[in-house]
């Protein structure tokens, strides 16, 4: 028996399915190459937020011993103001001794002496006491020279630690401000990293739905081709939703993958649970969850043409059952990729979006 040769209509869908399959993969590998850069960024920051979070903990620590040594240096500072203090006081004591017995002497000017001296019964005692009374004076001019060297080095010493000190807290002022700087930076490094590993979610996501949406799409359809359908498209839609148009047909910057990509559908906006019908009469080829669409009614209307409704918050009709134009088979939500509650609906001719404002919707 002769194998029947395929009609020019199946041919073409053919040839239509090849040519969507080509683009899929060049959005998957341009999205794989994207994917790729990302993680290496988010590496490339992840290592460079290790280092600088280092150089953090390092300055922290540094900074801790620096107030460390401070509390040292001050701790210090008491105790040599306490040592200037009792070495003033002994000096001060002792200067108003000596100047209390040289008062004295000079009060009593010679005589005391010369009775100190006459009073010697033999030549040694003479010298005896001259000795004494000279040794008594140098004995105290000389403690009292001790205790102004001895003061002097108090002195210096506190000069320098007052030194010290002052490197000491101009050393904890810049680290301080050194800390204040790398914390920022560590701030903005972790925001980048955050940003950076919600870019490569978003593309991971996005290269899943690549490889899964027109797949899935295609299969429905192409499981679809070998049951014949009761009715063929009219030719005229009736518009889904009640609600105005809020994003047309085409290229447009994706509100959460954050890149321009085609947009293959129009989106109403209404509020979650609106009534969402059937754009025209057919068979539902699909009625459940799709990647990237959500909650999502596929309905296969003849003649190669079919109507996909995307983001549902209720799935009303099930695979297989006929459908009439008008009749209630979704209701409006935000599930799949979605900023918020909205209808995503799309025409597809031979697997094909197409603009649905110019594929006969009426609105």
């Amino acid at each position: 028996m002769r194998k029947p040769t395929p009609s020019p209509k199946r041919a073409a869908q053919k040839k239509v399915l090849k040519s969507k399959l080509t683009t899929t993969k060049q959005k998957l590998a341009a999205t794989q190459s994207q994917l790729r850069a990302a993680r290496r960024s988010e590496e490339e920051i992840a290592a460079d937020l290790v280092e600088v979070e280092q150089k953090l903990t390092l300055t922290r620590t540094s900074l801790s011993d620096v107030k460390y040594r401070l509390g040292l240096a001050h701790t210090e500072q008491v105790r040599v103001s306490g040592v200037l203090t009792e070495s003033q006081k002994e000096l001060e004591l002792l200067q108003r001794r000596l100047a209390e017995r040289m008062a004295a002497n000079y009060r009593q000017g010679p005589v005391r002496y010369a009775s100190v001296l006459l009073g010697s019964h033999t030549m040694g005692e003479l010298v005896s006491r001259g000795q004494l009374i000279r040794s008594i004076v140098k004995y105290e001019s000389t403690l009292i020279a001790q205790i102004k060297a001895g003061r002097e080095k108090v002195l210096r010493w506190k000069q320098e630690l007052d030194r010290r000190t002052h490197e000491i807290e101009r050393q904890e002022v810049e680290l301080g401000a050194q800390q204040d700087q790398i914390a920022q930076i560590v701030l903005k490094r972790r925001t980048l990293f955050q940003e950076a590993q919600e870019k490569r979610v978003e593309l991971e996501t996005e290269y899943v739905t690549l490889a899964g949406d027109s797949q899935e799409i295609a299969a429905k359809l192409k499981a679809l081709e070998r049951t014949p359908l009761p009715s063929l498209f009219t030719g005229r839609f009736v518009q889904p939703v009640a609600g105005r148009i809020v994003s047309p047909f085409g290229q447009r910057y994706h509100p959460i993958l954050h890149y321009t990509r085609l947009h293959a559908g129009i989106d109403f906006g209404a509020g979650t649970g609106t009534p969402i019908v059937a754009a025209g009469s057919g068979t539902v080829a699909h009625s459940g969850t799709m990647r990237g669409y959500g909650n999502v009614v596929v309905i296969d209307h003849g003649g190669g043409y079919s109507t996909l409704y995307a983001h549902c918050s209720a799935l009303l009709v099930q695979e297989g059952q006929r459908v009439e134009a008008g009749q209630v088979v979704a209701r409006v939500g935000a599930t799949g990729l979605a900023t918020g509650p909205h209808l995503h609906f799309e025409v597809r001719r031979n697997g094909t979006p197409v603009n649905p404002l110019t594929s006969g919707l009426s609105n």
